[in-house]
This record gives structure tokens, sequence and C-alpha cells, in this order.
């Protein structure tokens, strides 16, 4: 009997300590990790739908949609988009990759953010204009990565771009009084609708007015400033959107969910 002690005793010291944590090992694995390694994916990137254009008067809470809280959208200038998503709370989101594909083109890896560039809130697809983007609208989802390789899928959000309207007058830089102000611009082939708006250098909102016109109307068209008085500005910027296409690509809720943004001009308001 004693012999049998004295064999258990002079078990090797690792055996013993194998026997030992062996069962704690067990137990703690028993759950969804896997030997301690992390499965769970980070949480749900929230994208943004077009919430609807400056001038809209729409208010999301309290807060009034303008240029730049509405969501996916275009941008004056380039043929571009911008995605936008709600501020991602998960400690375990490391990085995303945006993906988008368009009516008749096939998904496209875009771009990859590190955290930091995720917590801007949005992105600017500026390789866009390389596809023949006009005419189609687009798609975008996004991935969500955490250091162990585990990753989420965000709904898709879509906006569909139309032609830039092109300005003819005032010029830029031109110098104008604010009693004789009107805009000019040439129609587009794929709009019926389109606003006038008045911005401070500010980019604070000044004024809109929108033009509806048919298929038939002239290809110059002319808006005469009606808004507040402009004497107290130095310069105002202004620009020409196209809202909707001629089927008129609008959602349930009346937000056009199609549209295009012309340049920008300076103009220098000169009362005397």
């Amino acid at each position: 009997m004693n012999t049998s002690k004295n064999r258990v005793l002079r078990l090797p010291w690792f055996l013993m300590i194998f026997i030992i944590i062996i069962p704690i090992i067990l137990v703690n694995c028993s759950g969804k990790e896997t030997f301690g390694i992390d499965t769970t994916p980070p949480a749900i990137v929230s994208l943004i739908t077009h919430l609807g254009d400056t001038g809209d008067q729409i208010y999301v809470g309290s807060v009034l949609v303008n240029d730049e809280n509405n969501g996916i959208d275009t941008v004056p200038g380039n043929n571009w988009i911008r995605i936008q998503w709600r501020t991602v709370q998960d400690p375990d989101l490391d990085y995303i990759k945006i993906f988008r594909f368009g009516d008749y083109s096939q998904e496209t890896f875009v771009d990859s953010l590190s955290r930091s560039q995720v917590n801007l809130n949005q992105y600017l697809d500026s390789s866009l204009h390389l596809v023949n983007p006009v005419g189609q609208s687009w798609f975008y989802y996004v991935k969500g990565f955490d250091i162990h390789g585990n990753f989420s899928v965000s709904d898709t959000v879509s906006y569909k771009l139309l032609s830039k309207p092109i300005l003819l007058t005032p010029a830029d830089f031109a110098q104008v009084h604010p009693d004789s102000l009107s805009f000019q611009w040439l129609k587009t082939n794929d709009a019926l609708h389109y606003r006038v708006l008045v911005f401070d250098t500010d980019n604070n909102y000044i004024w809109h007015e929108d033009y509806h016109i048919d298929e038939y109307s002239e290809d110059i068209l002319l808006l005469e400033y009606r808004g507040p008085n402009l004497s107290l500005y130095d310069m105002i910027i202004w620009r020409v959107d196209t809202l909707d296409d001629i089927i008129y690509d609008i959602d349930p809720h009346g937000i056009s969910m199609s549209g295009a943004e012309s340049l920008e001009r300076i103009v220098n308001i000169s009362p005397d």
C-alpha cells in the first residue's frame, strides 16, 4: 500500500500540472470562444441613406438637413459620391472596407479605412469618375473588421448620379449689383427639376428657388434672385443642383434619390 502511494508521489511534476490544468481549460473553452480566440464580429456599421437636400427644410430630430449631414449624396464639381455613417461605438472595430456596384457595373473594392478614419463618419469616393458614373444608381456597403479578422456587413445605400448643370452667368468672381442678380445655366438631358442655391462664404444657406421645366424648354435657363437683401455681403457662393430625372426617381417620402451638383461660383456683391 505504501509502495502505491510512493509511486503517485514520484510522478513527474509536469505531468501533475497537466492533470490539474486540463479540466480548467476545458471549462473555460465551453462557451462561444475557442481556446481564448475572439470569434465575435464587430457591430455593424450603420450607413445613412439620402435624407434630403439643402432647401428641403427637412429635420432629422432637431437637426436641419443640409449639405453636410444628408447621408449618401453627390458633391459640387466632380462626379463623386460621398457616403456617411453613424458614429461607431464598438471598440472592437479595427478598420472597414468599402465596396460599391452600379446598375451596369460590377462590384468593386473601393478603399480601406483605419479606425481613426472611420471616426470621421464619412468617405468621398473620388475614384467614381473613372468608371463613367453618370446615369447609374450607385450602391455602397461596408465590411467592418476586428483585429482577429471577424467581420460584419452593413446594409446597402444608393444614389443615382445625373449630369451636372453647366453654369453660364454670373462668371466666377464677377462684380454684381444685388438688385440685378440673376443666374443662367445650361439644362441637362436627364433632369426637369433644378434648384438654384445661394450661400455665404462660410457655406451658410441664404436662399434657394426650384426651377421646373419640360422637355421642350430652351437650352439656356434663367432665374432671377429673389432672396434676402445681399447688400450686407461682400461675396456669395452659388450653384445649381439637379434633384431628379425625367422619370422622377424619388422615394415614398418625396425625397429625390438622384441628382447632381454643379461647380460652385463666387460672386462679388457691389452695391454701388
